[in-house]
């Protein structure tokens, strides 16, 4: 069973490019840039290390999987269907029935079994795009930096499924949209204006709220109160430290990548209303998304053989700057975003 009217949609982030290609399929196109930001998506959280020691605690840029495709839905007004089959063969069983009634179908895998990842780690909190599906092989979209359109052996894709290792793990996810409301396709533009500033509010209300120290900006100033002594703790350092750097700048799951979905929805935020509000907020959250490049050009370019403290000392400030210059964008942003949404309420 393939769909034969699919076409797939190229985006940076596994959650919202699935989401997009849900979406597109079942009539309306909107940029990827636009469901994160509808959908929340921007964040930080602080997850301890599974072994703490010999590994760093993971560092995410964004809210909970699954969680901003339910926002940006609800924005929408699109009805999100998720579920969890119980074993590999039912959920073969209902991917089919989905695909055969239309639908693109969003699954959570793990990596590691995906047989065009070149990533040797396990990582169960990745979505992709199902457009395809038989007893040998699996047609799926996943991030451009993947490849975009993908086939693979059905038997990888059951397996990446399955798993229950690594980060997340979410066995036989899966999600899909239902029909889409009559006006989201007659008049995207009028629906996205009503629903932009709100999605702001909510997501400027979260971020400048305390949420101690494993969400937020708490989570990210925690962050950088530990990574200086990181080159003391970690073994070994020089492998760690790098591979977080690596890890925010491709894995998509990164400070950086998520920045900069968000200053691309402001972007088109400020060109969908035409408001001038917006244009220092754009400017802002530009800089940014510059900071946390160079954060992570300082991680990747880490060697503790080589003064390694002195090294994450000047990574702990640039994110405590970071903290400072998020706080005061998104303090900024509630004080317009309350007031708009409040006269579309």
């Amino acid at each position: 069973m393939r769909l034969a009217t699919f076409q797939p949609q190229l985006g940076d982030h596994c959650e919202t490019t699935t989401l997009r290609n849900m979406i597109h399929h079942a009539g309306v196109g909107i940029s990827e840039p636009m469901l994160f930001g509808l959908g929340q998506g921007i964040d930080f959280q602080y997850w301890d290390a599974p072994d703490p020691g010999r590994g760093a605690p993971m560092l995410t840029g964004r809210i909970e999987p699954a969680q901003l495709s339910r926002n940006a839905c609800s924005a929408l007004g699109v009805e999100l269907r998720e579920a969890q089959a119980p074993d590999p063969a039912s959920a073969f069983a209902t991917t089919m029935e989905l695909l055969d009634a239309g639908h693109v179908v969003g699954v959570s895998v793990d990596i590691f079994h995906l047989d065009y990842f070149s990533s040797r780690s396990h990582f169960a909190s990745h979505y992709i795009a199902l457009y395809g599906l038989d007893d040998s092989l699996a047609h799926v979209v996943d991030t451009d930096q993947q490849g975009g359109a993908r086939t693979l052996p059905a038997e990888s894709l059951r397996r990446a499924r399955a798993s229950s290792e690594g980060f997340l793990p979410s066995p036989h996810l899966y999600l899909y949209v239902e029909q889409l409301p009559a006006r989201l396709t007659t008049d995207t533009d009028a629906v996205l204006r009503e629903q932009i500033w709100s999605a702001i509010r909510l997501t400027a209300e979260r971020m400048t709220g305390d949420r101690g120290l494993r969400l937020g900006l708490g989570a990210l100033r925690r962050a950088a109160s530990e990574i200086a002594g990181w080159n003391d703790t970690l073994a070994p350092a020089d492998e760690v430290v790098q591979g977080v750097g690596r890890f925010w700048r491709f894995a998509g799951t990164g400070g950086a990548n998520f920045r900069k979905l968000y200053h691309a929805f402001l972007i088109e935020a400020r060109q969908l209303y035409g408001d001038r509000e917006l244009d220092r907020f754009v400017e802002d959250f530009g800089h940014v998304r510059q900071q946390w490049d160079q954060v992570i050009d300082m991680l990747m370019a880490y060697r503790g053989a080589d003064e390694g403290r002195k090294q994450l000392e000047a990574v702990a400030a640039r994110l405590d700057a970071i903290a400072d210059a998020e706080q005061a964008v998104f303090e900024g942003l509630l004080v317009p975003a309350t007031e708009r949404a409040g006269e579309r309420a």
